[in-house]
């Protein structure tokens, strides 16, 4: 059986009230959703995965002086303390932000196409875990 990857629609996290674990939900665009139940040991892990991940997108873009020079990129790399997208409904791009531990939030908009590659990259350099 084949599976085809679907678009990131939506992705939601939240932390429990006592701070032990955070659920993490990401909603395609056929409303199909996974659900994912992680200690702070596996959302570290997920978030170095995403940070290794902004790290490459911003090598690609090119040298330190380069991706400093793009209008609206405040940095190459930045500690990620939370993350919220959801796709527009007019143009089908992936819209949202990503929040710094400094508090600091950089708007970021992507292609669908884009947005499942990046998804997908994160999702299989995730450690396993029981979800």
């Amino acid at each position: 059986m084949e599976i085809t990857p679907g678009t990131l629609d939506k992705f939601h996290l939240g932390v429990s009230a006592d701070g032990q674990n955070c659920m993490m939900i990401f909603v395609d665009e056929g409303k199909h959703t996974i659900q994912c139940v992680a200690d702070f040991a596996e959302f570290k892990a997920f978030i170095d995965s995403l940070t290794r991940a902004a790290q490459e997108m911003a090598r690609r873009l090119g040298d330190d002086a380069d991706v400093a020079a793009c209008p609206g990129v405040a940095a190459p790399v930045m500690n990620l303390a939370g993350a919220a997208f959801q796709r527009n409904p007019n143009d089908e791009y992936i819209e949202g932000a990503l929040i710094a531990d400094t508090g600091e939030v950089v708007g970021i908009r992507m292609c669908p196409d884009v947005a499942c590659q990046v998804t997908r990259a994160v999702l299989m350099s995730a450690a396993a875990t029981a979800c």
